[in-house]
Parts: C-alpha cells; structure tokens; sequence
C-alpha cells in the first residue's frame, strides 16, 4: 500500500503552525493598518493636527468627530432607538406565531440580556474608525455557586431536597429540640447564556488577503489575560504552569491602544504591572483555522486556544463566532476603506484656514509696532499695552504700527468649499443634520424639507444597508442557532406586556430573516400613520367588512404602534383570541327579563287554557261515557227485572203445580186434609 503524501500534524507542530498564521496576520502593533486607527483616534480627540509653532491658535477642527458621530447617531436612531428592526420570516401558514415568537426571543437576547444598543454603538464607531466593526457570538458554560440555609424540615422535606439535581454538599442535622432537620447546602446554579462580545480592532487577527470571514484560512481574537484567568475557565492547571513568563504586553504597547487611552493619561502608566505571578498578563489566541489533523487529505475547522508555545486546547468547530460590519466596504477585500481617515485632510485644511483667521484677527488686534529711535522717553509703557494706558512721546510719527497684510477674501470662500467636499465624501451632510438653515426655513413646505432631507442621506442609506445584511442578519441568525443548539430549559420572557413560555430547543432551524430600515426625516411616524390610514380606509368600507375581521385589525393596529415605537403593545391591546365573550347591557338585560316574563306569563295563560280545554274535554267525555254506561245499567236493570218476574211467576207456577198434585194426592187418600194443603192463592 502506497505511503499516503499527505501527513498528520503532531502537537508539537500543532504550535508552530498556529505561530506562521499569526505572524502573517494583520493587526500588530507595527502595521500600517495599526498606525492609520491611531491617526484617526488623534484627529477624532482633536489631538492632530498640531500647531506649527507654539505662539500659533490651538485651534483644532473636529471635522472627523463630527463626520462619525453623526454617522454613528444615525444608525443608531434607526437600529437600536427601541422598534423591532429584525424579524425572522415564516417557513408556511403554521409558522407564523412561531416566528413572531423567536423574533421576540432574539429581542431579548441581544438587547435584555447582552446590552444591544451598547454593543451596536461600539461595532459602528469601530467599523468607521477602524475599517471593520467585529463582535463574537458564542454560547458562554457558566455556573456559580451559592450558599443556603434550612430549617425545619422533615424527613420527607430533606430527602426530597438532597435528590435536587442542583444541589451539592448538604450539611444535615437532626434538632432534638424540634424534631426537624435543620443544615446547610450549596446550590449549583446555571447561568450560562448567549453571550455578544465587541472585539477590539487591534485583538482581531485575519489573514490579509482574505475576502471574508467564511473564507478567511485563519481568523483569531487575541486578548490579555492572568495565569488565574486561565486556570478559572477550566484550562489544565498544568499545561498554564508551563507558559512562559516572558513579557506578553505587546497589546498594552499597540499605538491604537495608546492613542484611545491618551486623554486620560494612562498611556503613560504601566497597565500590565502584576501583584503576583499568577496576576501577569499573558496574550491568549483563540484561533480559527482549517487543518488536516490526521493527514487524510481533507481539513476540518478547528479552534485552537494557543498561549506562548503551549497549545491550551484544541476542539473541531463547525463555524466561527466573529460577525463584522465593514461601512465602506472594497470589492474582494475584508478591509474597506477607512471613512474617518476621508475626513482627515479636510480636517487639516480647515484647521490650517481658521488658525490662520484667528491668527490675522489677533495680529489685527494687537499689532507689532514700528518705532522712530529717541521717539520714547519710557519703552515700558509701549511693551505693557495697557487698556488706556499712556504712552509718552517725543515725536507725533515716532509710533506706527507695521503694516499687516489684509486676509484673503477666499479663506471663507475655501471654508465653504471644504464643507461641501466633507459631506462628498463621508455623505453626512448638514441638512440631514438640520443645520442648514436656508433649507429649514418658513418658506421651504415640510414635504419639500422631508425630500431634501431624504435626498441627502443617500449615503448614509447604503451603509446603514451595509450594517443591516453584514451585521445585524447575521447576528440574529446566529443568536438563534445558540438558542436552538443550547438553550434546554424552558424560558419565559415578556413580549409586548405579557410572559410567553417557549422551548427554543424545539425549534426548526431558519434562514430567513429580514430587516426593516427606515431612516431618514420621520419615516417611522409615517409608517405608523400609513397603518392607521389603512385601517381607517378598511373600516369605512362596507363590502370589505367581511374580509377585515378582528384577528386583521389587531394586526393592523398592533403594526402601527410598533412603527411608532411602543413596544408594549398589549397594554393597549388584547388579542382577539383573549377577549371573553361580550357582556350585555344590564339595561337590555332587563329588558330581555321582562320580555322573557312576559313571554312566560302568556305561555303559562295559554297553558292553562289549554290545560282548562282538555280537562272540560275530558269532563265531557267521562260525562257521555257516564250516561252510556248509566243507559246501559238501566236497560240491564230492566232486563234484570223482566228476568226476576217471569223467574217469580215460573216458580208461583212450579209451586201451585207441586201443591195442586199433592192435594191431589190427599184427597185421594185424605179429602178433608186435602182442602187445607192447597193454598188460597192456588
């Protein structure tokens, strides 16, 4: 079998690897990318540029602030001012709810538990000053440790607390006094969450010709930290003794970082002096780069934690947690141009043209002056120019001032053309600010200073388009694949006024997501009332009644707050869902009693009639039933009658028969007895 070309990287070479990929990057202390940042910082603080001699104005104009800082204070009016900017975009007609909900969630994770509006701030400033803007998003294991007492608890109670998985090193003890148990516990409690972290410009590392971070073959954040830092954040205690002791401050000597700590003064101080060993500074690199470690012929990303010459840790990766926002960016390059560094010549200019004013205007007021020999009985009085002071003189002309020469007309003139060629090339012009007045006047329509407005914020649009798709789609997308990856338990947060429970690990992956940017002269309020016109539009027209039910005026209404910037809608609203059922009015229910009364009250008469009705009918029957059956007793009365007589007469008939023979017989036998036994009746 062929020996394989291709060969493993061992962990001794693992570091030496990781060293060439640094050495090649960009960002230490000696690079021209280094020294552009802390020009730039010096002419942001009105350091630079300084006076050419001393007696000169100190005049300085802060033309670079003023271009980034209205920069950053647009963008952040629109981004961070509190309306929701960013939402997820549902996947099917189920997926609504479920991604207003995760929309909401990322809300809160970038804003509520990381300070969104603070870390928005410092990626712009860092992105205009510094030609890139870098913040890590990564799922940050923590847990800390608190101290409980007990009291009082039975043994049910105290089973039941030493079986919580949370709990560690319970101290129990049985009171006799009481007969409960009484200790203490420590509890473990997790507060490990998704972190968002600004990287200093001068603690990210790149490789120079890189297109982006996706392509980049080796990306790094470099960062100072204590021998205890380490050994804190779990790294093994043994590997951290063997870090070198060597000086690590070439961080605390970069020119960046000590232009930015210059007007405090702590430039000058000794930032990295430690108290003991396991206090001094060392630069950690947490790198990202690809690499075959077993020598297959493919590589794999992997995250390399790399101190001095020892490797601290090494882990495969599937992506890297850097998110950048680069505000002018340069075709196939990571590193655009720099949008402060535009400003720095009209800076220098214009600091040149006002010294220059305010030079001629202190020459003007206070003049050199010219004097005859022999013209002053006291020079003094002439070098102390005191306000109304005297000056004695030998000769009318001994005195005369030196000839100054007249400012030129074209300084202000210059002026002005350095403001225009300003707002060329950083696209902040003064109208956007409001400081023009010519166009902000009574004669100029609110509609035609809206349009002027929004004509010049051209550029400011592309970069704050820039931010949206480099920056802010990218984050949430990745603040959302931390949640789903990492958060386990159920998390109940408040949306628009009310607690919502949500299990992110339940979620289905995404990758859709848009920004909504409105920027420029009260485009939010226009939106809001856009919204309300529509619902007002919607309402007044009868055959879409239908079609626009409550679920769809919620919506309308819910849209047009938040465009005008409330974020707790549901104290205003109630979802359609939520509402009970209406309530009559106690008026109408009265009414509706009576009527109901009322309605009764006949039901009952027409009962009762009907009731009268059927018993007269039944009456009636058992009337005729009683006179047929009275017809029927008679006539068997009758016949009963005709029975009993003629059942009489057969016997009367029978029993003179019976006597007559009898006589009959006696007188044969007995004549003068036979008389007597035959009846008078016979």
């Amino acid at each position: 079998m062929a020996e394989s070309r291709f060969k493993p990287i061992s962990e001794d070479e693992l570091a030496s690897v990781v060293d060439r990929q640094i050495r090649q990057s960009v960002g230490y202390y000696d690079s021209k990318l280094s020294k552009e940042r802390q020009d730039v910082i010096d002419y942001f603080n009105g350091v630079k540029p300084k006076p050419v001699h001393a007696g000169n104005s100190k005049y300085v104009s802060l033309d670079v602030f003023d271009s980034v800082d209205s920069m950053k204070a647009v963008l952040l009016e629109t981004f961070a001012a509190g309306n929701r900017v960013v939402a997820f975009e549902p996947q099917g007609e189920d997926d609504i709810e479920l991604a207003n909900t995760s929309s909401e969630y990322c809300d809160y994770v970038v804003f509520r538990q990381n300070n969104g509006y603070q870390i928005m701030s410092d990626v712009i400033q860092d992105g205009l000053m510094a030609r890139v803007g870098v913040a890590k998003v990564y799922w940050e294991e923590k847990y800390e440790e608190v101290e409980e007492e007990f009291t009082h608890l039975t043994a049910e109670e105290a089973d039941m607390l030493l079986a919580a998985p949370d709990v560690e090193e319970v101290k129990v003890e049985l009171n006799e006094e009481s007969g409960f148990f009484d200790g203490e516990l420590k509890r473990i409690v997790d507060k490990s969450q998704i972190r968002i972290d600004v990287v200093p410009p001068e603690e990210f590392l790149i490789t120079p010709q890189s297109k982006n971070i996706e392509e980049a073959p080796f990306v790094a954040h470099r960062t100072k930290k204590t021998f205890a830092d380490l050994i804190a954040e779990g790294y093994d205690k043994k590997l951290v003794e063997k870090i070198g002791a060597e000086d690590q401050s070439e961080l605390s000597l970069d020119p960046e970082v000590l232009a930015r700590f210059e007007q405090v003064g702590a430039d000058r101080l000794n930032m990295d002096g430690e108290v003991q060993e396991q206090s001094k500074y060392v630069i950690v690199y947490e790198c990202y780069l690809n690499l075959d470690m077993d020598g297959s012929g493919e590589t794999k990303l992997y995250k390399i934690v790399k101190c001095g010459n020892v490797v601290l840790d090494k882990e495969m990766v599937d992506r890297k947690p850097f998110k950048v926002f680069v505000p002018v960016p340069t075709t196939h390059s990571f590193y655009g141009s720099n949008f402060a560094a535009r400003v720095i010549p009209t800076q220098n200019a214009r600091t040149v043209l006002v010294r220059g004013i305010l030079d001629h205007t202190v020459t003007t007021n206070n003049p050199r002056y010219q004097v005859v020999k022999g013209a002053l009985t006291n020079p003094k009085e002439l070098i102390e120019n005191r306000i109304g002071g005297l000056v004695n003189v030998t000769r009318p002309d001994g005195i005369s001032p030196l000839p100054q020469p007249s400012l030129n007309p074209f300084v202000f003139q210059t002026i002005q053309l350095l403001d225009d060629d300003k707002e060329e090339a950083t696209g902040v012009s003064r109208l956007s600010q409001g400081l023009n007045k010519d166009a902000v006047s009574k004669q100029n329509s609110q509609g035609l200073v809206e349009n002027l407005v929004s004509l010049s914020m051209q550029r400011q649009k592309i970069i704050a388009r820039n931010f949206a798709n480099q920056f802010l789609k990218p984050l949430y997308l990745e603040v959302y694949r931390l949640a789903v990856a990492h958060e386990k338990a159920e998390k109940v947060i408040k949306i628009g006024g009310t607690f919502q429970r949500m299990m992110p690990s339940q979620w289905a992956d995404r990758s859709d997501v848009t920004v909504e940017m409105k920027l420029g002269y009260g485009e939010q309020e226009k939106e809001a009332t856009k919204y309300l016109q529509i619902h007002q539009l919607l309402s007044q027209d009868q055959s879409v009644g239908p079609m626009y039910g409550p679920v769809n005026k919620f919506n309308v209404l819910r849209t047009a707050f938040e465009k005008a910037g409330v974020k707790n809608v549901m104290d205003f609203l109630t979802p359609p869902q939520m509402i009970p059922p209406p309530q009559p009015d106690p008026m109408m229910l009265k009414q509706v009693e009576l009527e109901e009364r009322k309605v009764a009250t006949l039901e009952k008469q027409a009962e009762t009639t009907a009731t009268k009705v059927q018993v007269n009918s039944e009456l009636e029957a058992m009337r005729l039933e009683m006179q047929r059956m009275k017809l029927e007793l008679d006539a068997l009365l009758r016949q009963r009658e005709d029975d009993r007589k003629e059942f009489d007469t057969t016997a009367r008939y029978a029993i003179a028969t019976e006597e007559l023979a009898m006589a009959k017989d006696q007188m044969n036998t007995d004549p003068a007895n036979a008389r007597a036994i035959i009846s008078p009746n016979s």
